[in-house]
């Protein structure tokens, strides 16, 4: 009795665990099996109510089968007995069978749609981007790839976030961009729900065939061990996962990171593991790069324009162009401007890869222009509010820049406790200030910037001078419009800046070096500022008598850089306040006027 009842209970398990691991085929098996017995029983009571069947197979096979599979076949039945068991068969086959059938089919259609709207099931992609983790600064960058020209992008989001939220963010920043129906119908997003962690879930977004990978930092702050954050291990965790992997495009892994200690640590990881050894990794610290931008800005309002300019598809960017000398692509280029040489190749500005190449022999004669020895640097008195990881890199630019130009500036932290104290000391003076306003980091998403428009509201009420500048830095791009009536000279949208050069580094990493260079005050190469861009007032940089007329903009850049002696090259003029960048066919005759009032925005070499 025991063995007996042993048995039933390992077979009460065995199909416990098949029910639970294959539901549909074990309600499909019992509905085939109940099915069978039914017809069984048919065939028994058919055999015994009318005497023409030759037995059990016949009744079978010409009786209750015959019924339930060709339900016309009642109709030739002249036995009322024999009818209704008919009758009885086909409807309890419909009921069990057909019904459940078509149940089943209805609740496989069900989970198939809700399948994909929860972003579950494989998606097959060749030659596209894969965007790992998410964070608030991925829709800026969608939006950015938009301004792509003639690419059509395939963009997949691999992340824990919901993706109902994400494809809104998404949505609302290609709404901010006001995009046209033609940009958008160039770019595919889709959005997956999974982990990164997860070689199935990398998997199911094709890793294998992606042309670029960005693995975003989740702006996780608390720290697991000395100098390494939680989100920073998260990213190590996710690059060492990415090393089983068998590319077929050598993708670029673009990892951003918030320590800058962590960035030695991924380097020396791509060295030792040999996974890694023949993947293109960059670690970016773009706290850092924020904190020498944020010094930039302060130094010159305008600089934020330009960088924005330079980093977006929207307007020229840099390019690179093979086996070219400086002096060559200054004198023949025709759509680019030489920005600095690296190695046997050319960095240039132009609209876009096609026009970076175009050149003709036709040589313009460059104009004699007499300018000042170098570009004056800034002295300014700074006062910065907030604290977040930046801090210490605005801090360290403004140690580079002064060590390099003798400027002298006074860059003090204020505590948001002592506002009122400095509000008191700039109103009894008359001196010119800059106020910096930096952003919390560790909010939470929906109370990003918080400390900001509360500081910013007390020192509006409070200030009671006209020349004290303020700076304003923003994490959430949601709250640009918030504050644009505040009377502030710059408004600098952190994750913004960090998109946009995400976009660069992910589609074009042959240009990664330039920007490692640009965003860096002091060369870690030549320990010289040799790849900078300066902002300067055309009286003070120009000698000759103004206003100075160049026929074509070709003529104009060429002209002021064998002036400087090859020292600085013009990207751009701000006239009226408004920047304008110089691109197009820079040949065309179209004269350009500079006077007394305007700006120069030079790249030095």
């Amino acid at each position: 009795m025991k063995r007996i009842r042993s048995r039933l209970l390992k077979a009460r398990s065995f199909l416990s665990v098949k029910t639970y691991k294959h539901p549909m085929i074990f309600v499909i098996s019992m509905m085939v099996v109940l099915n069978i017995i039914i017809l069984c029983i048919a065939a028994l009571i058919a055999l015994g109510i009318d005497d023409t069947f030759d037995g059990f197979i016949d009744a079978f096979a010409n009786g209750s089968l015959k019924w339930m599979l060709t339900p016309n076949a009642i109709l030739q039945i002249t036995n009322p007995n024999l009818l209704i068991l008919a009758v009885t068969v086909l409807i309890i086959g419909m009921i069990l069978f057909t019904g459940t059938i078509i149940a089943l089919t209805t609740n496989a259609i069900k989970e198939y749609f809700q399948k994909k709207k929860s972003g579950s099931g494989k998606i097959y992609l060749d030659n596209h981007i894969v965007i790992l983790n998410w964070n608030n600064k991925v829709p800026e960058l969608v939006a950015d790839l938009l301004h792509v020209d003639d690419k059509e992008m395939q963009v997949v989001i691999l992340s824990d976030m919901d993706k109902t939220f994400a494809e809104k963010q998404i949505l609302n920043a290609l709404h901010k961009a006001k995009h046209d129906d033609k940009e958008l119908s160039n770019i595919n997003v889709l959005v997956k729900n999974g982990s990164p962690l997860l070689y199935r879930d990398l998997d199911e977004v094709s890793i294998e065939n992606a042309n670029s990978i960005l693995i975003m930092n989740k702006d996780m702050h608390q720290d697991v061990i000395k100098n390494m954050s939680k989100s920073d291990l998260n990213v190590i965790k996710i690059i060492l996962g990415l090393g089983q992997i068998k590319f077929q495009y050598d993708p670029p892994i673009v990892a951003e990171i918030k320590r800058i200690e962590t960035k030695q640590k991924i380097l020396t990881m791509a060295e030792v593991v040999k996974t890694l050894h023949e993947h293109k990794i960059m670690p970016i610290c773009f706290d850092r790069r924020l904190g020498q931008i944020i010094a930039q800005t302060i130094i010159n309002p305008k600089m934020e324009d330009v960088y924005l300019s330079l980093f977006s598809f929207d307007d020229s960017e840099i390019y690179m162009v093979e086996n070219m000398t400086f002096d060559y692509g200054v004198t023949h280029l025709t759509h680019a401007i030489p920005v600095t040489q690296y190695g046997n190749h050319l960095f240039v500005l132009s609209l876009n890869d096609k026009t970076a190449t175009k050149q003709d022999q036709t040589e313009i004669k460059p104009l004699e222009i007499k300018l000042y020895r170098s570009v004056k640097p800034s002295n300014l008195d700074v006062y910065i509010i907030g604290d977040n990881n930046k801090l210490s890199f605005i801090m360290e630019s403004f140690q580079e820049y002064e060590s390099l130009y003798t400027s002298e500036f006074k860059a003090e932290f204020i505590s948001a406790d002592n506002i009122s104290q400095i509000v008191n000391k700039l109103n009894e003076t008359d001196k010119p200030a800059t106020i910096v306003l930096l952003s919390d980091e560790h909010q939470e998403l929906e109370s990003l910037d918080a400390n900001v428009i509360e500081n910013l509201i007390y020192l509006q009420g409070n200030i009671k001078r006209q020349n004290i500048n303020i700076i304003v830095e923003l994490l959430d791009p949601q709250n640009d419009h918030i504050i644009k009536d505040f009377d502030i000279e710059n408004t600098i949208i952190s994750n913004k800046i960090i998109s946009l050069l995400l976009s660069k580094l992910a589609l074009y990493k042959e240009t990664a070096p330039f920007y490692e260079n640009l965003l860096t005050i002091r060369s870690d190469t030549t320990g010289k500022d040799d790849q900078n861009i300066f902002i300067t007032s055309v009286k003070e940089y120009l000698k000759d008598g103004l206003p100075l007329r160049f026929e074509s903009a070709k003529q104009f850049v060429s002209s002021m850089y064998y002036s400087s002696k090859k020292t600085y090259i013009p990207i751009g003029i701000i006239q009226k306040e408004e920047l304008k960048i110089l691109e197009g066919n820079l040949t065309r005759l179209e004269e350009i006027e500079l006077r007394e009032e305007d700006q120069l925005v030079l790249f030095k070499i």
